[in-house]
């Protein structure tokens, strides 16, 4: 299925449209869902840069390498936790109605997020993490889930447009929220210091947040059933011809590369090109900010005349090239060329195949973007953690061998394009 004129201009229940976007358009439901998407992607961003330096003041780590293991385990605890239960919430969701888990997920969050900087031990500090991943995944698919039964296709394929671009903007305010919470002049000895002192305000703050936004939820989300339309009728669009598996692949492999890329360029920029930290932190800014501009681009003037083939084949193509470009930089700006064009792919990636997901899935739409997400957990984990491991070994073959990958599959989204219109055409 692709944004172009025909569906743009498909029969539609304006009635029924109508209907729906007064009980919720009017009442601030989708801006209350592109506030949560925001708040879970702020805690996440939060915590990166700000959890050595608590595992050192607050859990007293004194050892580098112990703190740099805890970190990365930490971190990975949280995935795991959205991996695993993303698909349960987003079912959940689709039998019990969205608000109640949107709900549950926002005060979960917020309680993990809070007990984690009250935290003084180790395994405490990971089944603070594991809980906090967990009640995430209730809040980044079910609002997805919601957006998706508010209107007809392109309302649908703005929103998703913009809940990437929610997504997108609260990693990217999270390490700067964290770095000026933290750097506030410590006025006590630290064994007086309430929470642990501006290490752990952070993620006060962010709980705090999380549960403005849980009273918003509240107050602006419908409480009805998830289903807006009536039995054996779903959203007024023609549903994608894109295989659900496929589209949720091509979801595992983009996640890969991207998480493959950003260990790369870590990597990459300090040991080849020789860039100090904060121009390497620069180049991270530069992809999250070309993300952010292409989905609110997308969300403003989404595409009519390319078909969704032509999206996903060229948006992988670009991946493909910016990967490749990588270990063949000598300077800063050749770096920043290469993560320029591979924040363009994925900026468009991300909120297109969660839009034919959406598509694809009919009723199912909590399931079905519960295991996107779950996916798009899995290949980040694993492009970070196989990316880590093989580039000491040989890191130009590293990027090659993710280069063919994704032109391999740009490739086939390309000819899965012909193969799916051919029947209609």
């Amino acid at each position: 299925m692709s944004l172009d004129p025909s569906l743009l201009s498909g029969p539609r229940d304006d009635k029924s449209d109508r209907s729906i976007r007064g009980r919720t358009n009017s009442n601030g439901g989708f801006t209350t869902l592109l506030a949560a998407t925001f708040v879970v992607f702020l805690g996440y961003g939060t915590v990166l840069p700000i959890l050595p330096l608590f595992l050192d003041r607050v859990l007293s780590m004194t050892g580098a390498d112990e703190v740099a293991l805890h970190t990365g385990l930490l971190t990975g605890v949280y995935t795991l936790a959205l991996f695993g239960f993303a698909p349960l919430w987003g079912g959940a969701s689709d039998r019990l109605g969205r608000r109640a888990v949107l709900l549950w997920g926002l005060a979960g969050f917020a309680l993990a997020m809070l007990g984690f900087s009250l935290t003084r031990n180790l395994p405490l500090a990971y089944g603070a993490r594991a809980l906090a991943g967990a009640f995430a995944a209730a809040v980044i698919p079910v609002a997805q889930a919601q957006a998706a039964e508010y209107g007809g296709a392109v309302l649908r394929a703005r929103r998703f447009a913009w809940l990437s671009a929610a997504a997108t903007l609260g990693f990217l305010s999270g390490p700067m929220l964290s770095g000026w919470l933290a750097s506030i002049p410590m006025v006590m000895p630290q064994a007086e210091m309430v929470l642990g002192g501006p290490v752990a305000w952070p993620f006060v703050v962010t709980a705090g947040l999380a549960g403005a936004v849980w009273l918003v939820v509240y107050r602006h989300v419908p409480g009805r059933p998830a289903r807006l339309y009536p039995a054996g009728r779903h959203a007024p669009e023609v549903a994608s011809t894109w295989p659900t598996g496929g589209l949720l692949t091509l979801t595992l492999l983009a996640m890969l590369g991207l998480g493959a890329f950003e260990v790369g360029l870590s990597l990459q920029a300090r040991q080849s090109i020789g860039l100090d930290p904060f121009r390497i932190g620069l180049l991270f800014t530069v992809c999250s900010l070309v993300m952010l501009v292409v989905q609110i681009l997308w969300s403003t003037h989404p595409p009519k005349r390319l078909s969704s083939g032509h999206l996903i084949g060229g948006a992988f193509l670009l991946m493909a090239v910016g990967v490749l470009g990588l270990p063949y930089a000598t300077n800063f700006w050749g770096a920043f060329v290469a993560v320029g064009l591979l924040g363009a792919g994925s900026g468009v990636l991300i909120p297109l195949l969660a839009y034919q997901v959406s598509l694809a899935s009919g009723s199912a739409q909590g399931a079905a973007l519960g295991k996107q997400t779950a996916l798009a957990s899995l290949g980040q984990a694993a492009g970070s953690t196989g990316a880590g491991l093989l580039f000491v070994g040989s890191a130009l073959g590293t990027y090659w061998g993710l280069a063919i990958l994704l032109f391999i599959t740009a490739a086939t989204a390309f000819c899965a394009r012909h193969r799916l219109i051919a029947p209609s055409s």
